[in-house]
């Protein structure tokens, strides 16, 4: 059955990339004749034109993150594999990768500007300026779940701390050897990725020192704080150009061992309309999937870091649209890794990246890897995205601050990535009461209001984009119904959270600034819409 669930899966993602990414090409009017950012705006630090493969690799190390492996397990264990991989497919075809590719062309055709900065010359000043908060809060959040759980994997597998130092220093070597052009990319590749998959072997061996977790949080923020400050050719591009050949490596092996492990299925396709933990599965299953098939912070990561980098405009479906149906087959697989594990296994293996690489592991296996090694080289691979999505979230903050103070400056780049950490590394050593009162740590009490915070800011990117259709003269119901869906869903956990947690707590505080904030920023953008008012400059231009 898992077998079929992925070829399915596989062969669905194939023909959406083959024939609605044409589609999407064809309706927004690619053209490779128009200078990109990249080009018109080349500084050798954050404008930088990089070849597609390459930048592929940096965009969906970007995105993936721990939120297609965290909120799938999550979603299959709280409702059930049935409803998870329903939504997984058609929000990852139809939502998120529609998310992705229009705020990616946006940015594109608007100087490579923030989709807050892009909202600001669309529908009003004050609307983009509150937006920019509202997308700098959403980022926090994901700084804080993804610190949290970095810093946890390194406290209990040292091997994991060693392994991911060690591929930090291969990038570094990496992109020395591609800027100073000692060799040729190709012939790079050849030496560079052996190395980073020695890794495993130098963890194993020899593991680093068992700290406890807040001294992990502070090593981290610091390799955040100097990752974001470097120009994009020194660590970050060619460290999520190796780190992509882990994701490949997982999907390759992961895959072929799900099509030959026979591993039977525990978990149920159906577990209930309603979840002690997380809620009734409308609206929960879709903000607690959440990056598996459609997330707000990919709009930032597209139009904040990707956009700077793109070569020319056809790339856009490559990248954009693509990069999201390969995260929609990362989320199938994470699903997979929960469904072979028996009850007594998934209470043993605890967080959700313990589950995937206990499942991943039994996939490996099928392979010829043994369950220890592969355990590790699923939890490495796990590392490798929470530094990626850390460190580039950070610097995407500074963007965002330094669009917010009109900052563009060397100095800004150092203060802005310092605001950008402040909060997260108070927030990270707090803990929250849950629904039934016990304490939890800060990532999963705050991951469904970041669910919902995400799910609401695709849907606020999503508007932006019909906005910017409208105003470009191009049909935009493809991009107006998946707004709809996204606005109604998000909006309504926040009103269920708000009555659960009560305006008193930190939690349902939150949750009720944000509904007011995501309010006021949906009926100006839909304001905007229907009163179709000129075209902005960027908007004329496209």
């Amino acid at each position: 059955m898992l077998a079929t669930i992925l070829i399915v899966s596989c062969v669905l993602c194939w023909f959406a990339y083959r024939f609605y990414g044409k589609f999407l090409s064809t309706r927004c009017g690619l053209d490779d004749d128009k200078e990109t950012p990249a080009s018109a705006q080349e500084d050798g630090v954050d404008y930088v034109p990089t070849r597609a493969s390459v930048l592929f690799g940096h965009h969906f190390s970007s995105i993936a993150g721990a939120g297609p492996i965290v909120g799938p397990i999550l979603a299959a264990t709280y409702f059930g594999w049935g409803p998870t991989w329903a939504w997984i497919l058609v929000g990852a075809i139809l939502v998120g990768g529609v998310h992705d590719f229009g705020s990616t062309l946006m940015s594109v055709r608007n100087r490579g500007k923030s989709i807050a900065e892009t909202m600001r010359g669309l529908v009003g000043e004050g609307t983009g300026k509150l937006f920019m908060l509202f997308v700098v809060l959403a980022l926090i959040y994901v700084i804080i779940v993804f610190l949290d759980l970095t810093a946890g994997t390194f406290q209990k597998q040292p091997a994991v701390a060693t392994a991911s130092t060690w591929f930090i220093v291969t990038a570094l070597a990496f992109g020395w050897v591609l800027l100073r052009k000692v060799a040729p990319l190709g012939k790079a590749v050849w030496l560079f990725i052996p190395l980073t998959f020695a890794g495993l072997a130098v963890g194993h061996y020899f593991p680093a020192p068992v700290w406890d977790k807040e001294t992990w949080v502070f090593l981290t923020l610091g390799y955040c704080f100097v990752a974001a400050i470097l120009p994009v050719s020194v660590l970050l591009q060619p460290r999520d150009f190796l780190s992509a050949g882990f994701l490949y490596a997982i999907l390759g092996f992961g895959l072929i061992g799900m099509l030959f492990a026979h591993e039977p299925m525990q978990l149920d396709a159906y577990l209930g309309w309603e979840s002690d933990k997380l809620g009734m599965l409308l609206p929960f299953l879709f903000i607690t999937v959440a990056c598996g098939a459609c997330s707000g912070f990919h709009s930032i990561v597209s139009s904040g870091t990707t956009s700077k980098q793109i070569r020319r405009e056809s790339d856009v479906t490559r990248i954009g649209y693509g990069s999201m149906l390969v995260e929609g087959v990362l989320a199938v697989f994470a699903m997979g890794c929960v469904v072979v594990l028996t009850t007594a296994e998934r209470e043993a293996g605890g967080s959700p990246v313990g589950l995937f690489a206990a499942g991943a592991a039994k996939f490996f296996a099928a392979v010829g890897i043994p369950l220890s090694l592969g355990k590790e080289f699923a939890m490495l691979a796990i590392s490798t995205f929470l530094l990626t999505t850390l460190d580039t979230c950070t610097r995407l903050t500074r963007f965002l601050i330094e669009e917010l103070f009109d900052w563009r400056s060397e100095a800004s780049r150092y203060l802005g990535t310092l605001l950008a950490l402040v909060g997260p590394a108070f927030l990270v050593f707090q803990t929250f009461p849950g629904p039934d009162g016990s304490p939890l740590p800060a990532w999963r009490a705050i991951w469904p209001l970041f669910g919902a915070t995400n799910q609401l800011l695709a849907a606020l990117a999503l508007l932006t984009f019909v906005v910017f259709l409208k105003a470009s003269r191009i049909r935009y119901g493809f991009a107006l119904l998946p707004a709809v869906l996204m606005i109604v869903m998000p909006m309504t956990a926040l009103v269920m959270m708000i009555g659960q947690y009560g305006v008193d707590t930190l939690i349902g505080g939150v949750a009720t600034v944000m509904f007011v904030l995501g309010s006021f920023l949906m009926v100006m953008s839909w304001r905007s819409l229907v009163g179709g008012g000129a075209p902005s400059e960027s908007a004329s231009k496209a």
